[in-house]
């Protein structure tokens, strides 16, 4: 409840990578520094400063990641007001205040609050019509736990099976699964870690293969359509590491070549779900992919899954789970290590299939 207070008070700064700063440096800092769980204790915390120290108050909140003093004031007085607004609905713990945003209508809202704050009303309105969405949260959600990602129907179709037999509606269910989802990437997860990881395994990548045309890291993310920072939708996206080679010189057309490395996050359970696609052109023989599958279990590599894409393209994938994901025991250091190994193991793969690739064209 108080993350989803702050998360309304802070949808005043406009810039979202430092919104979204602000909302992780509170759930990391000031909830455990000044015992912010529970709604009673936020409201506590308020009473102590009065409206002139803000200031101060918007520095111990937001650990100084909300760079312009006035917008910092205006955060902390639009969250003392939702917390009176809150107050004023009978809302004093997580049961109760569910159960009011379950109930309310949000046009009820701006007719029935004519003499709270204008901006108070506007961030109760942002936060249950415009803030979070909860149905792509649960549907991440289904893909961390799960591994993989499901249909929508069927997830929703779950839940709604779920809230039935709980005794609520879908909508509430969904509403309660997305704020533990949010608490959960509040509290568990580091985007910019998790960017840096990212970013090293590229840097390694390069330097092993000189021949590259070009190397790219894209987020593909289905929960924000706004410019965000790359390391926010690793959050919420799924990134891929491409890697473009040139196609060897001279080679005939029939012959078998590496053209593009990818690396994909495919995967939000403990630790990395990596999938590794190799891409290329040219004839690959049915004889060949069963020498570069016994080849690959005997160097004990993930066995391969391979696609042809047309008569002259073709894939192989394979997917591994890569260590622990733990950003709160992990340094940069560990997760530049950590990194360089996922690179090299991808470079594993990738010189035993030109490997292979080679032997075939010198037949």
């Amino acid at each position: 409840m108080v993350l989803e207070l702050v998360d309304a008070a802070l949808q005043v700064v406009e810039s979202i990578p430092e919104r979204t700063a602000a909302w992780q440096a509170f759930a990391r800092n000031a909830v455990p520094q000044q015992g912010l769980v529970s709604f009673a204790r936020l409201a506590a915390l308020l009473e102590q400063y009065e409206p002139a120290e803000d200031t101060e108050l918007a520095i111990l909140l937001w650990q100084g990641t909300v760079t312009e003093p006035e917008v910092a004031r205006k955060a902390v007085r639009l969250l003392r007001g939702l917390t009176l607004f809150l107050q004023r609905q009978g809302s004093s713990d997580a049961v109760s205040w569910l159960q009011w945003r379950e109930a309310v209508q949000v046009q009820s809202i701006a007719q029935g609050a004519r003499e709270e704050p204008v901006e108070t009303v506007r961030a109760v309105l942002w936060h249950l019509d415009h803030g979070r969405c909860d149905v792509p949260w649960v549907l991440r959600f289904a893909k961390r736990v799960l591994g993989q990602a499901p249909a929508h129907g069927h997830i929703m179709l779950a839940v709604q099976e779920m809230a039935e037999t709980m005794g609520l509606s879908a909508k509430a269910l969904a509403r309660r699964i997305a704020w533990h989802e949010r608490q959960f990437q509040a509290l568990d997860d580091a985007p910019a870690l998790r960017l840096y990881w990212w970013q090293s395994v590229k840097r390694t990548l390069q330097a092993q293969l000189l021949n590259a045309t070009t190397v790219t890291i894209h987020v593909a993310s289905g929960i924000d359509a706004l410019p965000l920072s790359l390391a926010t939708h690793l959050r919420k996206g799924q990134p891929t590491l491409t890697i473009q080679l040139p196609r060897a010189f001279g080679a005939a057309p029939a012959w078998p070549n590496l053209t593009i490395i990818q690396l994909q996050q495919v995967g939000w359970g403990i630790g990395l779900g990596l999938c590794l696609v190799l891409q290329g052109e040219g004839a690959l023989s049915a004889q060949l992919q069963l020498e570069i599958a016994r080849r690959w279990k005997a160097a004990q590599l993930q066995p391969p899954v391979f696609e042809r894409i047309s008569a002259t393209k073709w894939q192989v994938g394979c997917g591994w789970c890569d260590g622990l994901w733990m950003p709160s025991s992990l340094d940069q250091a560990e997760v530049s290590n950590w990194a360089t190994d996922t690179a090299l193991q991808v470079m594993e793969y990738v010189q035993l299939l030109k490997g292979m690739l080679s032997k075939e064209s010198a037949q």
